[in-house]
């Protein structure tokens, strides 16, 4: 009997991970349905050997999932039928992967399945918050406009992350441009002025033995250095996908030097402006936050939501738990404090996320000239070794001649 991995939450919006055996998963959404869970992520588990390995999954673009997302939402406004409208928009697409998603949930949703448990199949392709919206649209009977909201946080999403690889553009150009003198230098360059130095007979300066020493273990060792690189990716994302190592890789996120900070306003203005439209929607605070807590993909942050949220459940005012947590800014906690007090929290709330979202762009212009200086500190200690290693044995032989 197939076995699936099952993510949910109960009644009391309390995480649940298990795995459990059905015949079908048609008998598994039955069972969980009878435990009053609500699904986030079902996967099968299948059996797989070394050769099945993917190292470099494909992955589905947020230009694809804008495009499914907005198309569903105008076609279901139509009045079109959702399996009607699954089949129009799998001929719109040009990912081979996506259209074979799109595929069996339209298989699922004609075996009986709801559009938001045939999602929960695919985590690889719908985040958990797409789920769970689809899942409040489905039951307040709202899914083109649950959709449509889907599909403006994608474009939000979508627009920063081009701001962002506009702006480090140049630092990358450096950093390529850099890393690729260095590799001629120690390929051409450095072997010849070996040669020169190696007739001397004497000992050469500290630098010049590093560098001849790292040009050595390069040459003799490249396949070991790019051996070591690949497992090392595939180590830290195997940590990473742990949930201890998730957390602390997180965590670190928000620590790090300029990204650090802006990462925590894009992770503010996701929240804010995600549980803004939870609430014009209709749905409960409670519900509404334990919704938004994974929009941010960060488990530190989603983590500061859930304790906002049980102390809610506990007769705290939204503002209070907020406020004694050190991810939620002043700006936030005033913000929502003036939104509780005159009973418009969704407009407030969009406030803050205007903000947030000037801030982030602010931030991102200047990220070039934040990161310069970075950058002229590793050029010029990178060109100072090399210089001293390069010119010192020289400059020891003009001594000795003079």
């Amino acid at each position: 009997m197939p076995k699936y991995f099952v993510k949910a939450r109960d009644e009391l919006g309390n995480l649940i991970e298990n795995t459990y055996e059905a015949e079908t998963e048609k008998h598994l959404y039955e069972k969980l349905n009878s435990l009053n869970y609500i699904p986030i992520k079902v996967k099968e588990i299948k059996k797989s050997g070394i050769l099945s390995l993917n190292i470099f999954p494909k992955k589905i673009t947020l230009t694809e999932q804008i495009l499914f997302f907005r198309q569903l939402a105008t076609l279901i406004d139509a009045g079109v039928p959702l399996i009607q409208s699954l089949e129009i928009v799998m001929k719109q697409l040009t990912n081979e992967k996506f259209e074979k998603i799109i595929a069996t949930l339209k298989e699922k949703i004609e075996e009986g399945l709801s559009l938001s448990e045939a999602m929960s199949i695919f985590p690889e392709a719908f985040t958990r918050l797409q789920i769970n919206m689809v899942f409040v649209a489905e039951e307040g009977g709202v899914l083109p406009e649950i959709l449509d909201r889907i599909a403006l946080i994608l474009e939000n999403e979508k627009s920063t992350k081009e701001k962002i690889k506009t702006a480090t553009r140049y630092p990358k150009l450096v950093v390529t441009a850099l890393s690729i003198a260095f590799l001629i230098l120690m390929w051409f360059v450095v072997p010849q002025f070996q040669k020169v130095y190696g007739k001397f007979g004497k000992k050469l300066p500290l630098p010049t033995r590093m560098l001849f020493g790292f040009y050595i273990f390069l040459k003799t060792y490249w396949w070991l250095i790019l051996l070591i690189i690949l497992l090392s990716y595939l180590l830290f994302r195997k940590w990473v996908n742990t949930e201890n190592g998730r957390w602390k890789f997180d965590k670190f996120k928000l620590k790090i030097y300029i990204f650090g900070p802006l990462f925590l306003k894009i992770y503010l203005e996701r929240f804010t402006r995600v549980f803004a439209l939870m609430i014009q929607s209709g749905i409960p605070i409670v519900k509404a936050l334990d919704i938004v807590s994974g929009v941010t993909d960060n488990v530190v942050i989603e983590n500061a939501v859930v304790q906002v949220k049980n102390s809610i459940l506990e007769g705290k005012t939204l503002a209070e738990p907020m406020a004694v947590n050190k991810y939620f800014t002043d700006m936030v906690v005033q913000m929502v404090t003036i939104g509780e007090n005159t009973g418009k929290l969704d407009y407030m709330l969009i406030k803050v996320a205007n903000y947030y979202e000037k801030e982030v762009d602010y931030t991102i212009k200047n990220l070039s000239t934040m990161l310069e200086p970075i950058l002229i500190a590793g050029l010029a200690v990178i060109v100072l070794f090399f210089a001293l290693a390069i010119y010192l044995p020289m400059w020891n032989m003009m001594s000795l001649f003079k």
